[in-house]
C-alpha cells in the first residue's frame, strides 16, 4: 500500500515540468498572479505554497526586487519560482548566493532555462551527463536540485508510513 501510494506520487513527480523563461508570462503581473503561477509549480511537487505576505516580505527585506507600480516582471516570478523551490532546503542567503553565483556566467534568462532543463531532467529520472562534465555551477545547481528532490521524497514515505501506521492503530 505505501509502496503503491509512493509510486503513484512519485510518477506525478516525474510528470512534472517547469516551465522555461519564455513559456511564463512577460507582461506586469500582480502579486495574486505571481503567487498562482508560483504556487502552480509548488504544489505539483509537493512544496508549500509561497503566500503573499512572504512575497512582500521578500520585498521589504530586498530578496527580490520590489514590484513597478505593484506589477512583478518575469525576473522576479524566476527568483520566486526558485525561492519557493529551494526554501525547504536551504536559507533564504543560501538561495540568493547561489543564484548570484549561477548567474555570474551566463545572463538570468540563459541561466534559469539551464537550471530548468536539469530540473525537468531530475523530475523525470532522465539519465544526465557524469557530474564531473558540468561547470561548477551546474554541479552546484544539480546538487541543490538533488537535496530539493531528496528531502520532497523522504518527507512524502514518511507522511505515507505515518498515515498506513495511523489507519491500522484505528482497525
Amino acid at each position: 500500500m505505501i509502496q503503491q501510494s509512493y509510486q503513484d506520487w512519485a510518477g506525478k513527480l516525474a510528470q512534472t515540468q517547469f516551465p522555461r523563461w519564455k513559456e511564463l508570462p512577460t507582461l506586469g503581473l500582480y502579486i495574486d498572479q505571481v503567487v498562482t503561477i508560483v504556487n502552480d509549480q509548488l504544489l505539483a511537487i509537493g512544496v508549500e505554497p509561497l503566500t503573499k505576505s512572504m512575497v512582500n516580505n521578500y520585498v521589504k527585506k530586498k530578496v527580490i526586487q520590489a514590484p513597478v507600480k505593484k506589477k512583478y516582471a518575469v525576473n522576479q516570478l524566476v527568483d520566486l519560482l526558485l525561492i519557493g523551490l529551494f526554501k525547504t532546503s536551504f536559507s533564504i542567503e543560501e538561495i540568493r548566493a547561489g543564484i548570484a553565483e549561477v548567474t555570474v556566467a551566463a545572463y538570468p534568462q540563459k541561466a534559469y532555462d539551464q537550471f530548468v532543463e536539469l530540473l525537468n531532467a531530475r523530475l523525470a529520472g532522465r539519465a544526465l551527463q557524469p557530474l564531473v562534465d558540468y561547470q561548477p555551477s551546474q554541479q552546484l545547481e544539480l546538487y541543490a536540485i538533488d537535496a530539493v528532490l531528496t528531502q520532497l521524497k523522504a518527507t512524502h514515505l514518511l507522511r505515507e508510513l505515518h498515515r498506513q501506521r495511523s489507519a491500522a492503530q484505528v482497525k
